[in-house]
């Protein structure tokens, strides 16, 4: 995308890698007394890498890839897994060390963190474990890159965390309904989604809101609230059983089970959606 084409979400981020990490790096690093109760943070690890490493540290990561992947996968080594807003790889190295034969595909809305991608697995991209894409506006940009590969409905899992809490629900919906299309039936579709129900959820949107009002209602690094409700909805509707998880005591973690492949082409059908391509869900 040239830079007039880039939508805000593209420009938020890009701007986070290249002008706002960089500061973030050279600064103090972060401690627990420096945080707000709703604050989900990493103040642990002294220096931080690469862009991203100061929201979560190590044990962090693990504990929620634990309970949301690896535990749910269990014994099964997936051979195709789908990575959602993957930024720099905080959650992509310890999944591909966990599961040494699988291939990834990528996908983020940010050319700079991608960019990012591109030097620390190098090496997996050069012997096409890892691919990566940049995703556009347009809403099939995934599933068609996905499908046209014949990828439909041969992924065993897509996982996405710290990325959908910014995500508004038009575009959540865009990548669940994918999701349903691209996961095998019994596929597993984890994430995390900004809760404003929890008190923690709560707190950070009663602090945030003057500066978010300010942007008069733009995309950008601000939080996209939603709540359990509306989650088991689309789910449901999507044709997926789930069960959610308190993962930090602010945010709505969620692991997610493809188990009617047919309901989502059936709810778009219902909806007079004609933007999805037909009955592939």
């Amino acid at each position: 995308m040239t830079k007039r084409d880039k939508s805000h979400y593209a420009e938020t981020w890009d701007s986070y890698v290249t002008r706002d990490f960089p500061r973030i790096r050279q600064g103090p690093p972060r401690t627990a007394a420096d945080l707000r109760p709703w604050q989900v943070l990493n103040t642990t690890d002294t220096e931080y890498a690469w862009p991203g490493d100061e929201w979560g540290d190590a044990a962090t990561v693990a504990r929620i890839l634990d309970r949301c992947l690896f535990g749910p996968m269990g014994g099964t080594a997936p051979a195709r897994l789908c990575e959602l807003a993957s930024g720099a790889g905080r959650f992509t190295a310890p999944v591909l060390a966990r599961w040494p034969e699988a291939r990834i595909d990528c996908f983020d809305i940010s050319q700079a963190f991608l960019d990012q991608m591109q030097v620390r697995f190098s090496a997996e991209i050069e012997t096409g474990r890892m691919r990566t894409f940049l995703l556009t506006e347009a809403p099939m940009t995934m599933y068609r890159t996905l499908a046209d590969d014949g990828l439909a409905r041969q992924v065993d899992a897509v996982f996405s965390f710290d990325a959908m809490v910014h995500v508004e629900l038009h575009s959540l919906a865009v990548y669940l309904v994918t999701a349903a299309a691209v996961l095998k039936p019994g596929g597993l579709l984890t994430m995390n989604v900004a809760d404003a129900t929890t008190d923690a959820g709560f707190q950070k949107l009663l602090f945030n809101a003057p500066g978010v009002f300010h942007r008069g209602g733009a995309a950008g690094p601000q939080f996209q609230f939603a709540g359990p409700e509306i989650l088991a909805r689309l789910l449901d509707g999507l044709g997926f059983s789930h069960e959610t998880w308190d993962g930090n005591g602010r945010d709505l973690f969620f692991i997610a089970r493809l188990t009617d492949p047919g309901a989502a082409a059936r709810s778009l059908a219902a909806a007079g959606a004609n933007w999805w391509p037909g009955p592939e869900t």
